[in-house]
């Protein structure tokens, strides 16, 4: 095995730097996990030149030992042609964002090396350049031949993929939280500005929700900061399990942690944050007890800076506390962008029961008239203007109802021996697939909110209710009432 060894971490001149660059913290523990090929020489380098690290094998290619190579530049070690040709491969490198190889052949008391040196970019999760790497194979005089140098390329492409993973990883937990696998503030600052600038540009509503952990100081004086730990890894596993893919969780600091909502309006931020809050009070740590969490919602305003809708739901999340805890508070401020509102264009009826409607079954009887009137309350939320992430709520709280009928009605049908149950059954099947693609196409903002009001209650409620159900009239009006 070669020797592995890293600048020390009392080294002064490779000093915190702008975000994105590479940190010789970033480097350190990371690099033996895969840097154990025998005849490789490996070297990562900052972007100002200086040696991050270097393999033992390196210090054969080097020509020197690695205490004169960490934290210098090529010209301190390598003759005035080697280090103009390698400046020359890496700057080429830098502007083409591309690797390079090529051989070299090194001079050295009366004896020639053959190396097959591969440099190229490393990248960080935003296709930033962060470092330059160095894999550098030795040639033997037996594997001068053609065929064996492909073989050590092919040796060095494969130490330079492990290699590129590992950055990767490394990437990975640079910008996450160790305990919760939350995002760290890192991760977060790097991608809250894109999100508002996307907020600004294209109109798309972004919330926050702020969640702080009810006293917490007394649950690490009480039991530890083991069992603190538990409580903030479990606290973030019940977050994840409502928060959607498209949100994002990050550790504040402390009990404190953000989830970040793109696409989100107040009114559905507002339905996440009660549910967190009801979710976390519903699962009681065995050591601990009884956990509650106290959450600010607040919408990103246009004219503001990200500190000022920060404070907006640190403030938000206080009253909360100061109310009782284990309880939400919402900042009232609404973002009034061009995708709250949407042009409609048709004719709009509203739904009228009529008691022809009835099939003489008192619970689908029961459903459908309460479906018409679901159908209804979505009309006058479509009517009167209601932001994008209310009419949200409204469409799926009738989805979720045309749901639970649907089942309901198959498990009647089913009781009364209904000899066309099978093809009821895979006709609700179709509508509900057509129903959950229509609403994440509304989610996503390619259909209008007209288009998804004219589907469900016509084509979901009246058409099915007085078309498809009508075959089983004649059966569940012989039944006895229910």
């Amino acid at each position: 095995m070669p020797m592995l060894a890293f600048l020390p971490a009392n080294h002064t001149c490779m000093s915190s730097g702008p975000k994105g660059r590479m940190e010789i913290d970033d480097v350190r523990d990371i690099l033996p996990l895969f840097l154990n090929h025998s005849h490789a020489a490996v070297a990562i380098k900052d972007l100002e030149g200086r040696y991050l690290f270097a393999n033992g094998e390196f210090q054969r290619y080097a020509g020197v030992g690695l205490e004169r190579i960490f934290g210098q530049r090529d010209e301190s070690f390598l003759d005035a042609t080697r280090t103009r040709l390698a400046n020359e491969a890496e700057q080429a490198i830098l502007n083409s964002r591309r690797g390079r190889s090529g051989d070299e052949c090194i001079v050295r008391d009366g004896s020639t090396l053959s190396y097959l040196v591969a440099r190229f970019p490393i990248f960080n999760e935003h296709h930033q350049i962060v470092a330059v790497g160095l894999i550098g194979m030795e040639i033997t005089p037996e594997q001068r031949d053609s065929a064996a140098a492909e073989r050590a390329l092919k040796e060095a492409q494969l130490v330079n993929a492990q290699l590129r993973g590992a950055i990767f990883a490394l990437e990975e937990l640079a910008s996450t939280d160790r305990l919760t696998n939350a995002w760290n503030r890192r991760r977060y600052e790097e991608t809250i500005e894109g999100e508002i600038h996307r907020s600004a540009r294209y109109g798309h509503p972004l919330s926050m929700l702020l969640i702080d952990v009810d006293h917490f100081k007394r649950i690490n004086d009480l039991h530890g900061h083991q069992e603190g730990d538990r409580v903030l890894v479990q606290v973030s596993t019940l977050v994840r399990s409502i928060m959607r893919k498209s949100d994002s969780l990050t550790r504040w600091g402390g009990e404190e942690f953000i989830v970040l909502m793109p696409n989100t309006g107040l009114g559905r931020a507002q339905a996440t944050a009660q549910r967190i809050c009801d979710t976390v009070a519903a699962h009681p740590l065995d050591t601990i007890g009884h956990l509650t969490v106290s959450v600010g919602v607040a919408e990103y305003l246009p004219s503001e800076t990200h500190e000022e809708w920060l404070a907006r739901a640190d403030r938000a999340m206080y009253r909360a506390k100061d109310a009782g805890r284990n309880r939400i508070d919402v900042d009232p401020s609404r973002s009034m962008t061009q995708s709250h509102v949407e042009h409609l264009e048709g004719n709009f009826v509203q739904l009228v029961w009529k008691e022809a409607f009835r099939c003489g079954h008192a619970v689908i009887d029961r459903q459908h008239e309460q479906l018409f009137r679901r159908a209804n309350e979505l009309l006058e939320a479509v009517l009167s203007g209601r932001p994008k992430d209310e009419l949200l709520l409204v469409v799926e709280k009738l989805v979720g109802e045309v749901g639970k009928h649907f089942a309901d009605e198959e498990w009647i049908l089913d009781a009364l021996a209904f000899s066309g149950l099978q093809a009821h059954r895979v006709e609700h099947a179709g509508l509900m697939s057509r129903c959950h693609a229509l609403v994440g196409d509304f989610e996503a903002g390619t259909v209008p909110v007209g288009e998804v009001f004219q589907f469900l209650a016509h084509e979901l409620v009246t058409r099915h209710i007085l078309g498809s159900d009508r075959e089983y009239f004649p059966l569940t009006q012989m039944q006895p009432a229910s």
